[in-house]
C-alpha cells in the first residue's frame, strides 16, 4: 500500500513538472507573446498609422523596383544607410501583400512574430547558460504579457527586434561553447554564421560580438588557448563571408567596399553641434533634427543626391570631428547626458519609464549576481550590455536604440529577482534532485 501511495505521488509530481515545463517552453512563451501583440495590433488598428522609416522605404523599393534604394525618399538613389537583412525580409511581405493597408498589417504581424521569437528564445538562453529553462521561461512570460515597447515590437518599421533576436542567439551559441568547452569547427561555424547574420542585421551588434570573443579568450587562455584561438578565427572568417556579398554590392554601386552602414557621419554631425541636444525628442522639438537630417530636410536631401551618399557622409563626418575637437567640454557634457538617457530613456508614459529604469538596474544586478556565482555567462551578458551601449554615447539618445538589448535586460532582471526569492535555494535543490 505504501508503495502504491509513493507511485501515485511520483506520478503526480512528474505530471506537475511536465506541466511546468510546458508553461516555460519556447513554444508556449511564443504563443502568449504573439497572442498579446496580435490582439493589441488588431484592437488598436496601429497598422493604419503608416511610418515610412528609412528601412520601410528601402523595403518598398526592393518590392516595387528590385533596388536597394530611396532610403531618404523617392529618387534619392542607391543606399547603404540601412543594413540589408531586415529590409530584404520586409520586402518579401510587401511583394506578397503589397504596400497598402494589407501590407502594413503584414509588416505589423512580422514585427510581432520576431519580437515573440525573441521572448521564446529566453528559455533556450537560460539553458545554454546552465541556469535551466525555468528562469528563461519566467522571463519570457513576463515580457510576453508586459509589452512596454509595444510600438517598437509590433510596428515592424525598424530592425531592432530582429537585432535583439540575433544577439540572444549569439549569446546562446557562445554560452554553450563556453560551458561545454566545445571549440570544434562545427561549433565555430554555427557561432560564426549567427554572428554574420547579426552583423547583416545591425552593425551595432559588432561591439558585443567582438567583446564576447575577447572575454572568452581571457576566460580560457589557461586551459585551451590554442583551441579557442582557432575557434575565434573560424567565427571571424564566417562573419566576413556573410558580409562579403554586401561589401561587393557596395563596391559595385558606390565604388568602395562598405562592410557596414554608411550613415555614421550623418548621425554624429546631428548629435554633436551647437544646436544639438542629447535627446532626439529635444532635437525634434527645436526643429534641429528636421533641418539637419536628409530624411526630413529637403535642403540636405538635395545635397546628398548631388554629391552622392558616400561623399555626403564623409563631409558630415568631417563636420562632426571638427566640432568635437573644437568643443571638448560641450562634447563631454553631451556624452554624459546621452549615456544617462540610454539607460534611463525618456518614454511617453511614466509606467514605461519606471519599468525601463528597473530593467536597466535589474539587468546589471543579474549580470553581477551571475559573475559572483561563478557563471561565466555573467561576463558575456555584462560585456554585451556595456559594449552595445558604447556607440550610443556619441549619438543622440532615443528609446528605440535600446531595443536590441531589451530581452537580455528582461532575462537578467528576472534572474536577479529569482536569486532573491525566499526559499529559492531549497527549490533549486529539489529541481536538481529531480533532474538527476
Amino acid at each position: 500500500m505504501a508503495h502504491s501511495h509513493t507511485l501515485r505521488f511520483d506520478t503526480a509530481s512528474s505530471f506537475g513538472l511536465r506541466g511546468l515545463a510546458l508553461i516555460w517552453s519556447p513554444l508556449f512563451v511564443f504563443a502568449v507573446a504573439f497572442g498579446v501583440r496580435l490582439v493589441l495590433v488588431l484592437a488598436t488598428h496601429s497598422y493604419r498609422d503608416i511610418e515610412l522609416s528609412e528601412v520601410v522605404r528601402v523595403a518598398r523599393s526592393l518590392a516595387e523596383h528590385g533596388t536597394f534604394a530611396d532610403a531618404f525618399g523617392p529618387k534619392t538613389g542607391p543606399t547603404a544607410h540601412v543594413s540589408p537583412a531586415y529590409p530584404i525580409v520586409l520586402s518579401l511581405i510587401f511583394r506578397v501583400l503589397g504596400t497598402g493597408p494589407t501590407g502594413e498589417l503584414g509588416q505589423a504581424v512580422l514585427g510581432a512574430v520576431i519580437s515573440s521569437l525573441a521572448y521564446a528564445t529566453l528559455p533556450l538562453l537560460s539553458s545554454a547558460a546552465a541556469l535551466g529553462a525555468e528562469i528563461g521561461g519566467v522571463a519570457g512570460l513576463i515580457g510576453a504579457v508586459l509589452p512596454i515597447n509595444y510600438w517598437s515590437e509590433t510596428k515592424g518599421s525598424f530592425e531592432g527586434p530582429l537585432a535583439g533576436l540575433c544577439l540572444l542567439l549569439f549569446c546562446a551559441a557562445i554560452s554553450v561553447c563556453w560551458r561545454s568547452r566545445d571549440f570544434s569547427i562545427r561549433a565555430a561555424l554555427v557561432t560564426g554564421f549567427v554572428s554574420g547574420v547579426a552583423l547583416l542585421t545591425s552593425p551595432s551588434l559588432m561591439p558585443p560580438i567582438a567583446t564576447a570573443l575577447v572575454v572568452g579568450f581571457m576566460l580560457h587562455i589557461k586551459n585551451c588557448a590554442k583551441e579557442y584561438g582557432v575557434y575565434i578565427s573560424i567565427v571571424l572568417l564566417c562573419s566576413v563571408v556573410c558580409l562579403t556579398p554586401w561589401a561587393i554590392r557596395n563596391r559595385i554601386v558606390f565604388g568602395t567596399p562598405l562592410w557596414s552602414r554608411s550613415g555614421l557621419g550623418i548621425e554624429l554631425s546631428i548629435s554633436n553641434a551647437d544646436r544639438a541636444a542629447a535627446n532626439m525628442y529635444d532635437n525634434m522639438h527645436t526643429g534641429w533634427f528636421q533641418s539637419s537630417h536628409p530624411f526630413s530636410s529637403e535642403v540636405e536631401r538635395r545635397k546628398l543626391v548631388q554629391v552622392g551618399e558616400i561623399a555626403y557622409n564623409h563631409e558630415r563626418m568631417r563636420q562632426a570631428v571638427q566640432w568635437i575637437t573644437g568643443h571638448p567640454s560641450h562634447f563631454f557634457y553631451l556624452t554624459f547626458q546621452r549615456t544617462y538617457y540610454f539607460w534611463f530613456p525618456r518614454m511617453n508614459r511614466i509606467t514605461q519609464r519606471v519599468i525601463t529604469v528597473l530593467l536597466a538596474i535589474g539587468g546589471f544586478a543579474g549580470g553581477i549576481q551571475l559573475v559572483r556565482a561563478g557563471n561565466a555567462s555573467g561576463w558575456l551578458f555584462l560585456s554585451s550590455l556595456v559594449s552595445y551601449s558604447f556607440v550610443y554615447c556619441f549619438v543622440q539618445s532615443f528609446a528605440r536604440y535600446r531595443m536590441p538589448i531589451h530581452w537580455l535586460l528582461v532575462f537578467l532582471t528576472t534572474f536577479a529577482a529569482w536569486s532573491l526569492a525566499p526559499g529559492k535555494s531549497q527549490t533549486d535543490k529539489q529541481m536538481k534532485a529531480i533532474r538527476l
